[in-house]
Order: structure tokens, then sequence, then C-alpha cells
């Protein structure tokens, strides 16, 4: 945390916010939100019940979306380098007409978006952040069929968010990894459904929006 809040205080240049979500039973709880607060970035701290990925990123979308033009994901493993990383991505937004997703390199993957920004707009048309039957996996191929099915999705390459995985070698293997395991293959087949059945009318309402927007 304490990372990811430094990083984010000297490379960003947009009025970029942060939101750190810990869940309330975690036995580490004080002493990540120390880490949050020693990065130096005047971010908030939410707790709560607890809950995966897609549901922590749901809660906050929930609220912010009605006061933020954008949204974005990013784990306290991802690590901004890029100067104007976050006014970057928000200008590839603006450049699909003010409606879509933009991700940056991670290094890791360019076929999905691990991290991400959207519009406010798209959270708020599909009610969700994260596909809701998800936990934790498989919420990066998600946004990245909603984007490319849609056409509104940039890949900034020169854009460096580095992710620093435990695949990589560059973390370790913690509890949020182990927490996450379990849900694999549950999450597969939730993605698969998704697929088959809601994927086309959830494009349907971004084409829509993007419609409006003056799409051409």
């Amino acid at each position: 945390m304490a990372r990811f809040a430094r990083t984010v205080k000297t490379t960003s240049r947009a009025r970029t916010d942060v939101v750190f979500c810990f869940d309330d039973d975690d036995p580490a709880l004080e002493q990540n939100r120390a880490a949050a607060k020693a990065g130096g970035f005047p971010g908030s701290v939410v707790t709560g019940p607890r809950k995966g990925l897609a549901g922590w990123t749901n809660y906050v979308a929930s609220y912010a979306a009605g006061s933020f033009r954008h949204l974005g994901s990013f784990g306290d493993d991802h690590v901004p380098v890029t100067e104007g990383w976050d006014k970057l991505l928000l200008e590839a937004v603006a450049g699909m007409g003010g409606t879509g997703f933009a991700y940056p390199n991670d290094q890791i993957r360019d076929d999905v978006c691990e991290a991400w920004i959207q519009s406010s707009d798209i959270a708020e048309a599909l009610g969700w952040m994260c596909e809701p039957s998800l936990n934790h996996w498989w919420v990066d191929n998600v946004v990245h069929d909603l984007g490319e099915a849609a056409g509104c999705l940039a890949y900034l390459r020169d854009v460096l968010v580095p992710h620093k995985h435990h695949v990589t070698g560059k973390a370790q293997w913690d509890a949020t990894y182990r927490d996450a395991w379990p849900h694999v293959q549950h999450d597969e087949q939730a993605y698969k459904v998704w697929r088959a059945e809601r994927m086309a009318g959830d494009v349907a309402k971004i084409r829509a929006l993007r419609r409006g927007g003056g799409e051409r």
C-alpha cells in the first residue's frame, strides 16, 4: 500500500483520488491502514465485511460513479512508473468520445486489462464495474471483451504501470493471493456463462452510450 500510494503521489498528473479497501476482519488491518497513509497520498480508507476484488470494486463504484467522471481499478501490487500515466489514460478515453476503457502496459500481459480506467457512465449503465458473478478472476477478461466488442478499448503500450505479481518473482505469495486462489474454477465458469448469456446485452448498453455521446 505504501509503495502504491507513494508512486501515485509522485507520478500522477490528473486529479486522481485513491480509495484503499480493507476487510475489517483482516488481522493486519491496522498495519494496512498505516501503510496506506505512509505513502503520503491523500487517499481515503474504506473497511467493511470481507469481499473479493469484484465486490470491493463494485462497492466503491456504486457511490463514486455519481461524483467522478472516471473510475479505475488498480491493485496495491501495481507500481505506476510513467509520469502522467493517469492523464494519458484519461486522454485515451476522451479520444474515444468520452465513453470507454483504457489500460496501461503492466509488463505481464497486453491481452487483458489487469489494471484499467473507464468512464463512469459505463458502470452506471451496467450497474457494476466488475461482473458481479465473479469474485476475483476473469474480471479483466470481461473488461477487455466489453471494450473490444463495443469498439472503445485503448491499450497504451508506452504507459508503464508494472504489475509486481508473484508470478514475476517480484512479490511474495501472500494472504491476498491465497484467499483468491480457491475461486479460480468458480470464476472461470461464471465468466463463460456471462459470455454466453449476458455479454451481448452489456455490449449493447455501452454501444448505446457511445451513440448518445456522438459515436460515429
